[in-house]
């Protein structure tokens, strides 16, 4: 895939998902770069730059395949310090993604506030690798794009550590804005914590994060922990950073198959 490919590509009214959003599941659209387009359509019906996206929940109800979809937005409540919008993935009329977005008014308070820490270690000087584990074979698509710089290996227990970094723009000609940059990373934290050898393939029904400034440069870090349960129904939740210190969290809910 070209370095200068974008994610999507936008023809007439429509968006039209390029090779490089796909999974490597079939001729379908990755949730990360569907949670990037939706982050993208929030930010541009904002018109308030004092106004940020604190809360963005990007439900991932169906499969969405590499077909022309549009995106909507819509209000729910205008406020002068707190506005929630509602955003839908559509395709050929019918809903494909959900999400709501809560924005708030920004302020500047007195005091140093908590230290910005970030407790490991990178991006710089750090290996590049891949997000996948090797033995899954699974080479294409966002996932194989995407940069990964791991402090600790994938482990079926315990806590995951990683630098990650999209290289390629959403849409052509278009820098790719922080929010979307940390929605399309943070729905890799799944596939940043593997469950164990009883477990086969595990998909995340949504991505939800909470932020409370922009990310800065062009590495986001995670700290990773998830839970799986016999019931083949788990968590992952991740710390956010990037270079600075901490800028929010993610969550997603997990679905697991069991092998065998």
């Amino acid at each position: 895939m070209s370095d200068a490919e974008s994610l999507f590509r936008v023809e007439g009214d429509f968006f039209v998902p390029n090779e490089a959003a796909g999974n490597p599941w079939g001729e379908l659209t990755a949730g990360g770069p569907v949670a990037g387009l939706i982050a993208h359509a929030v930010e541009q019906a904002n018109d308030d730059p004092d106004l940020f996206v604190a809360r963005l929940t990007v439900d991932l109800m169906r499969p969405v395949p590499r077909v022309p979809l549009t995106v909507d937005v819509r209000p729910l409540r205008t406020g002068k310090r707190l506005q929630v919008v509602q955003a839908g993935l559509h395709i050929d009329g019918k809903l494909h993604t959900n999400a709501t977005a809560h924005l708030l008014r920004r302020s500047d308070l007195d005091g140093s506030g908590p230290d910005a820490v970030v407790p490991f270690a990178g991006p710089e000087g750090l290996e590049d690798r891949t997000l996948l584990p090797p033995e899954l074979e699974l080479r294409w698509g966002v996932h194989d794009l995407m940069q990964v710089r791991w402090i600790a290996d994938q482990s079926a227990t315990g806590t995951s550590r990683a630098w990650m970094r999209m290289p390629l723009p959403l849409l052509a000609g278009e820098p790719l804005s922080p929010l979307s940059h940390v929605a399309i990373l943070a729905d890799a934290i799944s596939a940043a914590s593997p469950v164990g050898e009883l477990f086969g393939p595990w998909i995340n029904t949504d991505v939800s994060l909470h932020l409370h400034r922009e990310m800065r440069g062009e590495w986001l870090g995670v700290e990773v922990q998830r839970e799986v349960q016999p019931t083949g129904i788990g968590t992952a939740h991740a710390l956010l950073y990037d270079a600075e210190g901490p800028l929010g969290t993610a969550q997603e809910a997990v679905m697991v198959n069991q092998l065998g």
